[in-house]
C-alpha cells in the first residue's frame, strides 16, 4: 500500500479537453493517482501514526494507470487500479494515536466509529463519445471496465471501546482477503473476485471560449468476491443476569461468526461515486482558466486553476484548491500532460497529493 501511495497522485486529465483530440488511430497511457488524510500527514497515517494528531475524520486514495488504444471515437485498454477509502469518528482516531504510540488512556469509553473499502484490481475498459448538436458541440461518454480482484477490505465497526482495557461494545461487519482488523481470520487463498465500474462524462463547448463538464466516477461499482474471509456480529459489555438467590451476575458477551475453520462466504463490494463538475474559460490567446468542484465520498474541494498558452497548443498550468490547501503546478499540450498538486513538498509534511501524467501517440 505505501508504494502504491506514495507514488503520488495524479488526477489524470479525462475531463481535459486535451485528451479528447479528435486524432483517427491513438497510443495513449495515463496514470492517476490522488491521496488525502486528515487526522495524520500522508507517511505517519500510513506507517506509525505517530505525527501529532489533527482533527479530521476521513482520509482515500484513488489510483489507476491505463495503456489503451483508441480509434475515431471509441477506446479500449488495460486498466490497473488500487483504491481506498475510510472513515472515522474522531475519538476512533484519538484512541488508535494512543494505543499505537504507549500513550496514556483516559479512563473513560472511546467511541469506535470505523468504515472502510479498500480493492486492488486489474482489467480492461471500454469506451465511446457520442456527439450531439451542431458542430459536435456535446460530447457523451459512457466507459464501462471488467476487472478481476483478490485483495480488499470491506469493514464497518462501531460501538465504544473502555480505556486501554479489551472490552466494550460493538458491532462487526466485515469482509476481506487479509483480516488486518483481528489478525487472525484471514483465509487460506485469496478469494476471487469479479466486477465491474461505470464513469459517464459530458462536456458542452458552449462556444469557442467556454466549456462546461461533469465526470461520474465509478457511477456504478460492484464486485463479487467468492471464499471471502470474514467476521460479523456483536459484542456486548455488561449484560446481566439474577441467579436464584437474588444476585445479579454480569459477565461481557461475544457473539462473531468467522471465516475460520474453512467457512468463507460470497461478498458483494462497491464503492462510492465521484463527482466531479468543471468550467474552462478562455481569457484571451495568452490566458485560460478553470474551476472545477470535486466530490469525493464525504469530502468536497474546489479548484481554481489558470494556464499560460505558448508555442502551439502547450500551457503552463498553476492552481490552488481549499479543503486540500493544495497548490497546482504542471505543462500540458494535446499529447503530454504532467500535473503534481500538494499541500506541502515535504511529504513527510503533506496531507494530501495528487500528481498526474497522460502521453499520447496520434496516428
Amino acid at each position: 500500500m505505501k508504494k502504491k501511495i506514495l507514488t503520488l497522485g495524479l488526477s489524470t486529465l479525462l475531463i481535459t479537453p486535451a485528451i479528447h483530440a479528435q486524432d483517427q488511430f491513438q497510443i495513449f497511457t495515463t496514470f492517476d493517482s490522488e491521496v488525502y488524510t486528515e487526522a495524520q500527514p500522508v507517511t505517519a497515517f500510513i506507517d506509525d501514526f505517530d505525527a501529532p494528531l489533527t482533527s479530521g475524520d476521513s482520509a482515500f486514495t484513488y489510483n489507476i494507470f491505463e495503456l489503451g488504444v483508441g480509434y475515431g471515437n471509441f477506446k479500449l485498454g488495460f486498466q490497473s487500479r488500487f483504491d481506498y477509502v475510510l472513515n472515522f469518528d474522531p475519538d476512533t482516531a484519538l484512541y488508535l494515536h494512543t494505543e499505537k504510540n504507549d500513550l496514556p488512556f483516559e479512563d473513560r469509553h472511546y467511541t469506535y466509529d470505523l468504515d472502510g473499502k479498500q480493492a486492488t484490481s486489474n482489467g480492461v475498459f471500454f469506451s465511446y463519445d457520442f456527439k450531439f448538436l451542431q458542430s459536435d458541440a456535446l460530447t457523451i461518454t459512457p466507459k464501462l471496465s471488467v476487472f478481476a480482484s483478490t485483495h480488499y477490505q470491506d469493514a464497518n465497526v462501531k460501538g465504544q471501546v473502555f480505556s486501554d482495557e479489551i472490552q466494550g461494545a460493538l458491532t462487526v461487519d466485515y469482509y476481506f482477503s487479509k483480516d488486518i482488523l483481528f489478525k487472525r481470520f484471514t483465509p487460506d487463498e485469496n478469494p476471487s473476485g469479479l466486477g465491474y465500474s461505470f464513469d459517464l462524462a459530458a462536456q458542452w463547448k458552449v462556444n469557442q471560449d467556454l466549456i462546461f463538464g461533469v465526470l461520474a466516477q465509478d457511477l456504478f461499482y460492484e464486485a463479487e468476491y467468492e471464499q471471502s474471509g470474514f467476521v460479523t456480529g456483536y459484542t456486548t459489555e455488561v449484560p446481566f443476569t439474577e441467579n436464584d438467590e437474588g444476585d445479579i451476575v454480569t459477565e461481557p458477551t461475544i457473539r462473531l461468526a468467522t471465516s475460520e475453520y474453512g467457512n468463507e462466504v460470497t461478498h458483494k463490494f462497491d464503492m462510492p461515486v465521484r463527482i466531479k463538475v468543471y468550467a474552462d474559460y478562455r481569457i484571451n490567446d495568452l490566458f485560460s482558466t478553470e474551476l472545477m468542484v470535486k466530490r469525493f465520498d464525504q469530502d468536497t474541494f474546489s479548484q481554481l486553476k489558470g494556464r499560460m498558452h505558448f508555442w502551439d497548443h502547450w500551457a503552463m498550468i498553476g492552481g490552488y484548491e481549499t479543503n486540500s490547501e493544495a497548490f497546482l503546478l504542471g505543462i500540458e499540450n494535446d499529447y503530454f500532460g504532467l500535473n503534481i498538486q500538494t499541500d506541502n513538498i515535504d511529504i513527510d509534511k503533506a496531507y494530501y497529493a495528487n500528481v498526474n501524467w497522460y502521453v499520447k501517440l496520434a496516428f
